[in-house]
């Protein structure tokens, strides 16, 4: 006769340790608690497990899932017809794409010329002018009693 704890019943069978102790709490597995811990008496999970189904529902009330349609019956009227439709609507978003992904390669290059040019520029400008030089206080707040 040897004992287990609820955590070596539930692996010895598979099931969680929750499930084992609602079952003790139910009175459904015999257990007997000694100083503060539950023990199982391996022959009693035995036959908990032997009586209990494979695979219990966890709610008896849920209805059972409805049977999955063909693809044949689940088709509404007129089905092909829009699908023939949305296909040349697909051709035209697909040729609408092609043209967009065109202009954004020739703006992209357009873009890197002006970035060309810019640094052309910056290289030239720096060189030859220096900044300009503040004339005079500027006031810091156009409220402000200094000036």
């Amino acid at each position: 006769m040897s004992r287990l704890t609820p955590n070596a019943a539930a692996e010895l069978c598979g099931k969680s340790r929750a499930t084992i102790l609602r079952a003790i709490t139910t009175e459904d597995l015999p257990a007997t608690k000694i100083g503060g811990q539950w023990a199982i008496e391996r022959e009693a999970l035995e036959l908990w497990i032997a009586q209990r189904p494979q695979r219990a529902r966890r709610s008896p009330l849920k209805p059972p899932a409805p049977p999955i349609a063909s693809k044949a019956e689940e088709a509404p009227q007129g089905a092909s017809q829009r699908l023939s439709e949305a296909s040349e609507d697909h051709r035209g978003m697909d040729m609408r794409l092609g043209a967009l992904e065109a202009l954004c390669g020739a703006l992209v290059a357009e873009i890197e010329d002006l970035r060309g040019q810019v640094r052309e520029l910056a290289r030239n400008d720096t060189a030859s002018a220096p900044p300009p030089v503040p004339v005079g206080k500027r006031r810091l707040w156009p409220f402000s009693a200094k000036s």
